[in-house]
């Protein structure tokens, strides 16, 4: 079984090998000989690749349009002891306690009833409610003792929104901006994400780890993220400018200059060297080069790029 798949690995390598070698012709103008000698590109070079070649190897592309420019900055931080909303509930009146409908640990809803009193000298029933939804995270009621109308019978966090604070480094302090996205994560729940918003950045910078603080108030709509937990997230930064943002992969090195595959055609590709201002290890951000509508190979560029530099990657030239 084993040499049978071998087998079908080498007769598969052989035909794409075939292909390539047959489909992909270079055009006059992709690279001079005495170019390739100098090592570097001078104008717009071309190849061409059939569609059936294109199939066989599932070339991918995408149209340029510009948009902005999106990195993340890695941070870690830990959850709040205390929940941004968070209310003490006290009875109106004063009085004996007759019934608890409510413990630590219950989901509420605003309005809900959390226990019934007996209000001193009458026969009235009192219901003593929540004013927000949330979580019991302190419960002192109990059946047949005295309640007043000063101490806190219950206390109800909404746990759907947390504060966080998170260490950001000297060196990206300044990309930070009030108001924008963070995502959080935790090893508690390694496929979940909770969005957030940074909401505080300190104006101080601790004197031992060089870091600013930040504090981000983050989405918990499930009641995951616990109190003092330990997190991780990306502070997800837009560049200002627009830019043509295109996948890694699209972007080749060829004797130190960075160059797109740009269709011209149902078989043909340009070579367009391009400028590139920003880059993450997902996206690069493209100045100069292409141009708006533009049709840009994104991915399984490879045989292009192979044939454009089939003779000096016999050299060691190309990256």
């Amino acid at each position: 079984m084993k040499y049978a798949k071998l087998i079908a690995v080498i007769i598969v390598s052989f035909v794409l090998g075939m292909i390539a070698s047959q489909t992909l012709i270079k055009r006059e103008g992709a690279l001079t000989h005495s170019e390739k000698e100098e090592g570097h590109l001078e104008g717009e070079g071309e190849v061409k690749l059939s569609k059936a070649s294109q199939e066989i190897i599932g070339l991918e592309t995408v149209v340029a349009k510009r948009s902005h420019f999106v990195e993340k900055i890695p941070v870690t931080g830990q959850i709040a002891q205390d929940a941004e909303e968070i209310v003490h509930v006290v009875p109106p009146v004063t009085g004996i306690i007759v019934e608890c409908k409510a413990k630590m640990g219950d989901l509420v809803k605003k309005d809900d009833t959390l226990c019934i009193i007996k209000h001193n000298g009458s026969e009235a029933l009192i219901e003593v409610k929540t004013p927000i939804a949330g979580v019991v995270i302190a419960d002192f009621a109990k059946e047949g003792e005295k309640a007043d109308a000063v101490s806190a019978l219950h206390t109800v966090a909404n746990l759907t929104t947390l504060l966080a604070t998170f260490d950001v480094y000297e060196k990206d302090i300044s990309q930070i901006r009030l108001g924008q996205k963070i995502i959080v994560r935790s090893v508690a729940y390694p496929q979940e994400t909770f969005e957030g918003e940074v909401t505080f950045i300190s104006p101080r910078v601790d004197e031992n780890t060089h870091t600013i603080k930040i504090r981000a108030a983050v989405k918990n709509p499930q009641n995951l993220l616990k109190f003092g937990m330990f997190v991780n997230a990306e502070v997800v930064v837009e560049s200002r400018e627009e830019f043509f943002v295109l996948p890694q992969d699209a972007v080749h090195r060829v004797s130190g200059k960075r160059i797109v595959f740009v269709k011209a055609g149902d078989d043909d590709f340009q070579v367009k060297e391009v400028v590139v201002t920003k880059e993450s290890k997902e996206s690069v951000a493209i100045a100069e080069g292409i141009k708006e509508g533009e049709i840009v190979v994104t991915k399984d560029g490879f045989l292009l790029k192979s044939e454009l530099l089939k003779e000096k990657m016999g050299e060691g030239c190309a990256e």
